[in-house]
């Protein structure tokens, strides 16, 4: 097995630069993805035939390899508006929890950003109506909203 980099992309011919410095040359088809510049590779050959997969990135820096920390001093960023449409990324766990235990008082809603949903929540927590509509956006976000990397969903 060896090891290298897309360089470049040609029609049908992929450049790419091995480990020892030289440069390979293969078909498109000879790939197991569609290759894009600086995307690693491990290169499998024999007498016959050649196959190219896309190579795993290892982390940088061993010693923090399970630790994924987000910063920003940004107020408006993608964190906190998804794509412009208002819509919030919160973590899942922290935003089910607060639907199952004070969803009737519109604690989700606070922690969304949806301050407004939240005070109605409040206004009318004596008639129930906001503890069964909270059990509904709990399942909601349970079944059917995909959390990414860090544990985050949209809502």
């Amino acid at each position: 097995m060896k090891k290298g980099k897309v360089i470049r992309v040609e029609n049908d011919i992929v450049t790419i630069g091995m480990n020892n410095g030289s440069i390979k040359e293969v078909r498109r088809c000879d790939l197991g993805f569609d290759p894009v510049l600086g995307d690693l590779v491990e290169i499998f050959e024999n007498e016959d035939q050649i196959i190219v997969t896309k190579a795993k990135k290892e982390p940088e820096n061993h010693n923090d390899a399970g630790i994924n920390i987000n910063m920003t001093n940004s107020i408006n960023n993608a964190s906190d508006v998804a794509a412009g449409n208002g819509k919030k990324v919160v973590n899942k766990v922290a935003y089910c929890l607060l639907a199952l235990f004070l969803g009737g008082f519109g604690a989700h809603k606070f922690y969304s950003g949806k301050t407004g949903m939240g005070i109605l929540y409040i206004v009318f927590c004596w008639t129930a109506i906001p503890s069964f509509v909270a059990w509904v956006e709990l399942i909601i976000a349970v079944f059917t909203k995909k959390a990414d990397a860090n544990g985050n969903i949209v809502i």
